[in-house]
């Protein structure tokens, strides 16, 4: 065999034929020594040639893996094995090894070629493949390029491919030539890869952003890969983020100063009423300090009868059926008394539409509240007032009437009996005269009396007023006329929803004597007399209402006489016309009124509406 250094003139030819080999090999004979190897081998393994023949040193750690496979004499085909080589950084060798034989003894060779460079070539390429965006450049640091990949059309428009193999800055503006020069050397200086957004890099007045990515493929010292993407869609949508961060900062910086410095009293509230945030209005509103509040709760605070209509709006929001209201409650101070607050309350949602917490706006409403009842109080005097004076004219002229009417009969009689008298001659007839002239006198006096009476209601508005118990009058009165509830065999029915009244007991007592006694005495023949004494409130008034089972009145014939002093409607009844007519005086007298409701043959119903305020003073008038 010919060594790689000592040639043998008798093979000469195998001796050239080893030199012109590029791969390296060498060979072992069974006895591991060195036999052959070839001047590649010496310059792939940077050794010298008395290291390359010793056999000791192939059986050092200095072999490296070559050593190892040159030890274990097995057949491999093109296997990349990492070698230690003197003055190298890094070294990769394909190696294939084969077991010879001759005709007397057998043999072992490794072949083996440096392959680091086509390895770094390769990391290049997959450097250039991972990285592809839309082009990718291959450039020298002196600015040629050498190779390009583009994978989709660009709007950054250059006769790219035109551009392989020559300069850059023959086909890029001068200001893009220069930055990227610029980015190359630091790339180069640093080592590491380098990052740019350039606006417009073609100078064509366009709204374009593109990201330049430099970096070193792997150990090569002169070319860099250049790759450039279209970032428009990112940048604008990252210009547009920094907008809506820059209006959520301002909206949160405004919702702040509004929060800390607002005259309207707000909270944050959690769903479950537990204050998280309170502003100082609120806190000065309802006198606790911040400390103090956030140990209650919102229930804490709440009046009693105004709970459950917060719970249920609480409730509402909760289950997303409505996403704000608005409501006036009482809220408790920290004094103890309770304050009128009118307050808004709104949702504010996580970005799922779940609940983050309350915002609670709420203004002390109390002092507005009260010059709201004083209002009401007047004009509810002045409407009784003007009540009142609308019944005393009406009275008025129904006085008028009666005098006119029941005044002149008897006075006109009486005129002309006394002129009448002189001229009778016969006792009889002047007894007889004398006695309707005195019957005539009565009849003026009895109807005076009775308009004294009338007028005495009118004039007595200072009657104390006091809690009446209607239940008591009522049954104290029915014990009063036991003669004739046992006579007829009366029931009387009770049911006071509103048990005391706020009125003049003698004036009641009165009315409702009136009411019950004439129960008793229409009643039909035969049939037991049911009576059914109730109150209610409506609207702003109490109700007590006397009903009974009597013989009724015609409505239709006799509605508008009903009132009417000493109108009677039924004959065989013992009456004198007179007691309607003086309750419902009583009933005006206070802002009341009277209705009924009647069917012959069936009974009446008796309603008196009581005006349900206190009673007006003279000075109040």
């Amino acid at each position: 065999m010919v060594q790689s250094k000592t040639f043998n003139p008798a093979n000469n030819w195998e001796g050239a034929i080893a030199a012109a080999f590029e791969d390296g090999y060498v060979v072992v004979d069974h006895a591991g020594q060195i036999v052959a190897f070839n001047l590649s081998a010496l310059e792939i393994l940077q050794v010298s040639e008395s290291q390359l023949r010793n056999a000791d040193w192939w059986r050092s750690p200095s072999a490296g893996a070559l050593g190892h496979l040159l030890q274990e004499k097995i057949e491999f085909s093109d296997q990349k094995v990492r070698q230690e080589v003197p003055h190298k950084k890094d070294c990769w060798l394909r190696v294939t090894g084969k077991v010879l034989h001759t005709s007397t003894e057998t043999g072992y060779m490794i072949i083996f070629r440096d392959v680091t460079g086509y390895l770094e070539v390769n990391r290049s390429l997959n450097t250039i493949i991972s990285s592809l965006d839309d082009i990718i450049l291959e450039m020298t640091t002196d600015g040629i390029i050498l190779h390009v990949w583009m994978n989709r059309t660009t709007r950054l428009t250059l006769p790219w491919m035109e551009m392989q193999g020559k300069p850059a800055n023959n086909y890029m503006p001068d200001q893009l030539v220069m930055e990227i020069q610029q980015l190359i050397g630091e790339v180069m200086t640093s080592g590491n890869e380098v990052i740019r957004v350039l606006h417009d890099p073609l100078g064509r007045d366009q709204q374009v952003w593109y990201r330049i990515r430099l970096l070193k493929p792997g150990t090569t010292n002169n070319t860099i890969i250049v790759t450039i993407h279209d970032v428009t869609a990112e940048y604008k949508a990252n210009e547009a983020l920094k907008e809506a961060r820059t209006q959520l900062e301002d909206s949160q910086q405004i919702f702040k100063s509004v929060f800390d410095y607002s005259p309207t009293g707000i909270a944050l509230l959690s769903i479950t009423g537990q204050w998280l945030d309170v502003n100082a209005s609120l806190l000065d509103t309802l006198g606790y300090t911040r400390e103090e509040i956030s140990r209650l709760s919102v229930a804490d605070l709440i009046h009693p009868d105004d709970i459950d209509k917060a719970a249920a709006q609480i409730e509402l929001i909760r289950d997303r059926k409505i996403n704000a209201y608005r409501a006036e409650r009482r809220y408790r101070h920290k004094e103890g008394h309770y304050i009128y607050m009118f307050l808004a309350c709104s949702a504010m949602l996580n970005p799922d539409e779940s609940i983050r917490y309350l915002i609670l706006q709420m203004i002390d409403v109390t002092e507005l509240k009260h010059l709201d009842s004083e209002a009401r109080k007047r004009n509810i005097i002045l409407h009784a007032t003007s009540i009142d004076l609308q019944q005393k004219i009406k009275q008025l002229f129904e006085i008028n009437q009666i005098i006119a009417h029941n005044l002149r009969g008897p006075a006109s009689a009486l005129i002309s009996s006394v002129e009448l008298l002189p001229e009778l001659t016969n006792m009889d007839e002047q007894q007889m005269l004398l006695y309707h002239m005195k019957n005539s006198a009565n009849a003026i006096l009895n109807t005076l009396n009775d308009l004294k009476d009338v007028l005495a209601q009118h004039s007595n508005t200072e009657l104390p007023f006091t809690s009446c118990n209607v239940e008591h009058i009522t049954k104290h009165l029915w014990s009063s006329l036991n003669q004739q509830v046992v006579e007829k065999n009366a029931q009387l029915k009770m049911l006071f929803r509103e048990p005391s009244i706020e009125y003049s007991r003698p004036y009641l007592e009165n009315i409702l004597f009136h009411l019950i006694n004439n129960a008793l005495t229409y009643t039909r023949p035969e049939v037991p007399p049911e009576i059914v004494v109730e109150t209610w409130k409506e609207d702003d008034q109490i109700v007590l209402m006397v009903r009974d089972n009597g013989i009724g009145i015609d409505l239709q014939l006799h509605g508008e006489q009903l009132f009417r002093y000493k109108k009677k409607f039924h004959r065989g009844y013992v009456s004198n016309g007179v007691g309607l007519f003086m309750i419902r005086n009583q009933i005006r007298t206070f802002g009341g009124n009277i209705d009924v409701k009647s069917e012959v043959g069936k009974g009446s119903s008796f309603f008196v509406y009581f005006n349900n305020r206190v009673h007006i003073s003279k000075d109040d008038e």
